[in-house]
């Protein structure tokens, strides 16, 4: 039997009839005919939907370059092709809203070395994205890499005096020594070399101000910064630039001192060579501006056919922006300013969600539920889109599950990942089986991951998340249409659609179950490598000088210690905690079984408690 013809018949017998727990089952035969004509589309359909969204014309389709708009209005488009209703604002099929995606540097901004003429803005120095809009005239004090990882008992900031003064810090981070280092080579550096980690744990030490030197840079790469690949976003910083090599080590050198000799004194021995800088001054100044720009979702509804269930909605989601350029979020910082065409990440989710939209309008009778279909936008800055999407939502309630494609164009070996499973009753039966009549092996992960589903896990909704695997050109510039499997995608939607039905037609009330507190191995894109667990549940899209949380897990340490949704994580073992990458990198520093002082904002008052970590772990289930 062909692929094609297993499909239709998969698709026929499923929807004869299906037993949903308990016995209950579900008659649409007037489905069979229609879906066993269109139950695959042709591949040539996904092959030009992923060759057009990641394709140089679309300019890597960040939020702030040109090729969002033409990415919004293709998949508008499609949605009115396939003849589904706008779901957005004022009729259309865009709902839009605003969100920061850089910022510009504004006088009075300048830089002196002791009393020397200020330095020539973005020739001999810039201010750093992350940078306080403020001034500080101190002493400079030298601190390394700037890297506290007292678990390994290293120290950049032991020893030496920084509070209000100015650290003058390395770019990266010391090579390691051997393999129980938690330093990392070239291109994957550890937390530790992050600009928003060196400048917290500044910050944290009591230093007013922060230059930055990179004396690694190859001469082929641009040695300064941008303020975009530089950005923080969210929570408190400190006066920050970064002055070139050539400046500073010039400087230094009438006061004989060598940058490079200090720099290889850390490099050959893993240790730190802090060391006040006497007679050596810097006075910094910076004024930056937030730039904030208009993103859309692109929302289309298909309506139900359920008299009694119509206003209930099941929600197909994918988001459709990436990198653009680079500066923001990629991996290789050389490669900043090159497009980065995001095929996997995510044209390979927005053309499947393009197809099962196209496959669902084509249904001779339509599915109980309506069937909302929504591509975010502002997904790589902060889950902004689907965050917008449930707080606007004019009936959060009547959405009763998600689903969510990110990440399903690199499928090996006939295996994907389904990530919240068993967030909705029987939700876990019906993908297993049907992957297991498509030939699919399905992991199923304890975590909830972290891509837009999340925005409506926190709200309570029940939610499945697809998603094919990492791989090296991740966040890369090498993440291109050629290397995706078309044909994955084509058995991806096969799935997707084959579970969205069930769901759809399910009469009796879906229900949202609470993910089990289980340690997950495998968590998603962004906690590569962690190994321990606390449990808590970010609030994605939140400007606040900490972590809020959305929820804990059931059980989990972040549960037992007594977090609560709404707590806003300022705080964890000896690190300030402002960002979520903050608390990754925190985290990242203990070991299962350590017990560590949380100090959380509730209700704007502090309260300190304590957690237990765990290590993580996994569950699979094979379909």
């Amino acid at each position: 039997m062909t692929h094609k013809s297993r499909i239709a018949n998969f698709l026929a017998t499923l929807l004869i009839g299906v037993t949903l727990g308990a016995g209950a089952t579900v008659g649409i035969t007037a489905w069979i005919g229609g879906l066993s004509a269109q139950a695959q589309s042709p591949t040539s359909d996904l092959e030009q939907h992923v060759k057009y969204l990641a394709s140089e014309k679309l300019t890597g389709r960040g939020v702030d370059t040109p090729g969002i708009k033409l990415a919004r209005d293709y998949i508008a488009a499609e949605f009115a092709k396939y003849g589904l209703k706008p779901g957005g604002d004022g009729g259309s099929y865009f709902q839009g809203f605003d969100v920061a995606v850089g910022v510009t540097v504004k006088e009075p901004s300048s830089l002196k070395l002791a009393t020397e003429s200020p330095l020539v803005l973005n020739q001999q120095w810039v201010p750093l994205g992350l940078s306080a809009s403020d001034k500080v005239d101190s002493e400079i004090v030298f601190v390394g890499y700037g890297v506290t990882a007292k678990e390994y008992g290293y120290d950049d900031y032991e020893g030496v005096d920084v509070k209000g003064k100015i650290v003058l810090v390395l770019r990266y981070e010391p090579p390691p020594k051997d393999a129980k280092s938690p330093f990392k080579k070239f291109p994957d550096y550890s937390t530790h070399s992050a600009l928003r980690t060196k400048a917290n744990n500044a910050r944290a030490h009591g230093a007013a101000g922060m230059i930055l030197v990179d004396l690694n840079n190859a001469a082929s790469a641009p040695e300064l910064l941008s303020t975009s690949s530089s950005l923080w976003r969210g929570g408190r910083s400190l006066v920050a630039a970064q002055v070139k090599r050539e400046v500073v080590e010039s400087h230094l050198e009438a006061h004989g001192i060598s940058l490079r000799a200090l720099k290889e004194k850390i490099d050959g021995s893993e240790k730190p060579a802090s060391m006040p800088l006497t007679g050596v001054t810097a006075a910094i100044e910076v004024n930056l501006q937030e730039v904030r720009e208009r993103a859309e979702n692109v929302v289309a509804v298909l309506p139900g056919s359920n008299s009694d269930l119509k206003d209930e909605h099941i929600v197909i989601g994918a988001h459709y922006d990436h990198l653009g350029f680079g500066h923001f979020g990629a991996r290789d910082a050389s490669a900043a300013g090159t497009i980065h065409f995001g095929a996997d990440d995510n044209a390979s989710g927005s053309a499947v969600l393009l197809d099962l939209a196209r496959r669902f309008a084509q249904l001779p009778v339509k599915p109980a539920r309506t069937i909302v279909f929504a591509a975010f936008s502002a997904e790589e800055l902060g889950l902004y889109g689907s965050r917008h999407f449930v707080d606007r939502a004019p009936s959060l309630a009547s959405t009763k599950a998600m689903i969510n494609l990110d990440m399903v164009g690199r499928m090996r070996g006939n295996r994907l990942t389904v990530f919240g499973a068993r967030s909705g009753e029987n939700f876990s039966r019906i993908v297993t089986t049907a992957a297991a009549q498509l030939d699919l092996s399905v992991t199923e992960s304890d975590d909830v991951g972290r891509s837009d589903h999340l925005s409506f896990y926190n709200k309570k909704i029940p939610v499945l998340h697809f998603f094919t695997g990492n791989h090296e050109d991740y966040h890369r510039a090498s993440d291109t249409w050629d290397k995706l499997n078309v044909e994955g995608m084509e058995r991806i939607s096969s799935l997707v659609m084959a579970t969205a039905l069930q769901i759809a037609d399910e009469r009796r009330p879906i229900n949202f179950v609470s993910l089990p507190s289980r340690p997950p191995r495998e968590s998603g894109q962004d906690e590569r490598g962690l190994n321990t667990y606390l449990g808590s549940i970010p609030e994605y899209g939140i400007n606040a000088a900490g972590v809020q949380l959305a929820g804990v897990m059931d059980g989990s340490p972040a549960a037992l210690a007594g977090l609560k949704a709404g707590d806003v994580i300022v705080r964890l073992a000896s690190k300030d905690i402002q960002s979520i990458e903050d608390l990754t990198a925190a985290l990242g520093a203990q070991k299962p079984g350590d017990e560590v002082e949380i100090v959380a904002l509730r209700a704007g008052n502090p309260v300190t408690l304590k957690a237990i970590l765990r290590a993580r772990g996994s569950n699979t289930s094979r379909g």
